[in-house]
């Protein structure tokens, strides 16, 4: 078997409380079979659609009024070939301009935050990313600034040192993993996902930082226990794999947009192995869960108010606050939180 197999395979043999939940289920399959497909270097460039889904969407988007759909198609074709820096957006706003402002406001919160300034950070051009643009002399794209803005707030109340250990359950493409690898290099993260999303994020952290900064998926499998992990390394392990943390002591846990995709049933079984073990906890989530209905998403929304009572009476509440990318609310309608938990017990 190959190496998605093999994932594939112990996904499957996991207890049921590990696999997909209804809202990622309808995507699984096509995501898996996308992927046995990818050309990895086109990872990035819109190619695959549905790859956007778990974050591989450096992609441009246009503002579109209201009108006739192929009124749309040539507005946003003539965009693309002739103008695409003119101010053609509204407020006579310019690509340019709102790239600039996203990069300003990025360097704005980090310098609030005291963090590693953005300035000496740069994003990767692997997987052809078409939303590439510079800013004196150095590469971002708009998810670069945005996983930057997402550390910087949660660096206020951590105050990194860059010798922690932190856990990430749903990496998705493992951008705010390479935002945190390329400011502190001796970093220990483990990774946890799902098969499809873990290859691809395990081949994209590979391609960005170097294999020696990588423990790769298949060895994880073959743990049983965490026992002389190596340190300053990035680990891949399923998300099934999660009950390997039970009793493991660790700095940080970090989940963005991922929890609030799942039910609170799956969430709170999650938190059963690591609460009362990490300091600090990260969460970037819809504020009402994310979209329900009789027949798809979530079969029930976890709440914004159900994570303080997972987490439990030794967890207290730090700050929350509206969550935003570079150059915007995270989602216009969803209503997106970001907020930081402390151990009161550490």
């Amino acid at each position: 078997m190959n190496h998605l197999d093999k994932l594939n395979a112990a996904y499957r043999n996991a207890p049921e409380i590990f696999h997909a939940g209804r809202y990622w289920k309808a995507y699984e399959d096509k995501i898996v079979e996308e992927v046995k497909g990818a050309d990895l270097s086109e990872l990035r460039s819109g190619k695959y659609p549905i790859f956007t889904t778990f974050g591989f969407n450096d992609l441009v988007y246009y503002y579109h009024p209201r009108m006739p759909f192929y009124v749309k198609f040539i507005r946003q074709l003539v965009r693309k070939l002739f103008i695409d820096n003119r101010a053609s957006l509204p407020y006579s706003l310019r690509l340019s301009d709102i790239r600039e402002m996203a990069y300003k406001y990025a360097d704005s919160q980090g310098q609030l935050a005291d963090a590693y300034p953005i300035n000496k950070l740069e994003a990767s051009d692997f997987g052809k990313p078409q939303d590439l643009f510079s800013v004196h002399g150095k590469k971002y794209t708009m998810k670069f600034l945005s996983f930057y803005v997402r550390y910087s707030f949660a660096h206020k109340f951590f105050k990194l040192r860059g010798d922690e250990t932190i856990i990430e359950l749903g990496s998705g493409s493992g951008f705010q993993v390479e935002l945190l690898k390329k400011i502190y290099p001796d970093l220990t993260i483990l990774c946890f996902d799902l098969p499809a999303q873990l290859y691809l994020c395990e081949k994209y952290l590979t391609n960005v930082l170097g294999e020696n900064a990588v423990v790769g998926s298949e060895k994880g499998l073959e743990r049983t226990d965490l026992h002389n992990l190596e340190k300053g390394k990035i680990h891949l392990f399923g998300n099934w794999q999660f009950p390997l943390l039970a009793n493991f002591k660790f700095d940080i846990f970090w989940n963005a947009a991922s929890f609030g995709e799942m039910e609170p049933e799956i969430v709170a079984n999650y938190l059963s192995y690591i609460k009362g073990n990490f300091t600090w906890a990260y969460l970037m989530q819809a504020r009402n869960g994310k979209e329900s209905s009789a027949e798809s998403g979530v079969v029930k929304p976890i709440l914004f108010a159900d994570y303080s009572r997972m987490l439990g009476q030794s967890y207290s509440l730090v700050c929350e606050e509206d969550a935003y990318d570079a150059h915007r609310r995270v989602s216009q309608t969803g209503g997106y939180f970001q907020a930081v938990w402390q151990n009161s017990a550490k």
